[in-house]
């Protein structure tokens, strides 16, 4: 038997694919929704699988500080980096050789739930609209 815990996180970013053939090459932003839910066995002595209120404050906190109002690059665009840092208010947070995708997103703040609760499974979910997402699930250690 297992538990699911969820919950969301909203927040505006813009960002750029890399080499890629399409309109999202060229900079743009999205309202993102993160989708963050935890399982496991096992609850508390209070019942709970884990408080809703700390997994949302982990993962706000982190996205605040990180991606909220910022731009999410590539590590290898050096003209968005060069533009960006151009700009001294500008917020930049860089994927290390990867594309800023919702799937990227997903599966870091996938690790981030992982070294904050662990003994807990994360699944993570990133909507760029509301017609789309991208998710990650870990696999499950043997």
């Amino acid at each position: 038997m297992a538990y699911r815990d969820r919950i969301e996180v909203s927040f505006d970013a813009g960002h750029r694919l890399l080499d890629y053939q399409g309109k999202c090459a060229s900079p743009h932003g999205h309202t993102f929704r993160a989708e963050v839910i935890v399982e496991g066995s096992e609850l508390n002595e209070l019942g709970l699988l884990v408080d809703f209120g700390d997994i949302k404050r982990a993962m706000k906190e982190w996205i605040d500080r990180n991606w909220d109002h910022g731009f999410l690059v590539n590590s290898r665009d050096t003209a968005m980096l060069k533009a960006l840092r151009s700009i001294p208010e500008a917020k930049v947070y860089c994927f290390e050789g990867i594309n800023p995708s919702a799937e990227a997103m997903a599966r870091q703040l996938a690790c981030l739930a992982s070294e904050r609760f662990p003994g807990l499974r994360p699944t993570v979910r990133v909507w760029e609209s509301n017609t789309q997402y991208a998710e990650y699930i870990p696999e499950t250690p043997q």
